[in-house]
């Protein structure tokens, strides 16, 4: 089953900024909050959402984002999400969402799976 996180992720390193729009529009609902731990602020809205992402294709061509576990309940998503370059985990990360009416509403992402030290 794809998910809407699935769309939203698949939308890293696609080449095309048509698709990584659409594949965005498909995901997202209005004022959409994104909160990256690489990101200094948090982003706010859909343009500058693929603007962020839009550097991670500059920064890291030919990288990926990969949604590789996900769980649901009452609106609210958790993910595991591989970024990955020539078939080669750099980092995973999870994320937490909430949805309204099938779409993605607020995301925060952590680095790691949190870990204890």
């Amino acid at each position: 089953m794809t998910t809407c996180i699935d769309t939203l992720f698949s939308a890293w390193g696609d080449p095309s900024p048509e698709s990584r729009a659409a594949k965005t529009d498909a995901a997202i609902g209005p004022d959409f909050y994104y909160s990256d731990p690489n990101a200094p602020d948090p982003i706010r809205g859909r343009a500058a959402y693929l603007d962020y992402i839009a550097q991670f294709g500059a920064m890291m061509p030919g990288a990926r984002a990969e949604v590789v576990a996900v769980s649901e309940h009452h609106g609210h998503l958790r993910a595991t999400v591989d970024f990955t370059k020539d078939g080669q985990r750099m980092m995973r990360g999870q994320y937490f969402a909430d949805m309204s009416e099938g779409r993605l509403q607020r995301v925060i992402g952590f680095s790691g799976m949190g870990e204890p030290d």
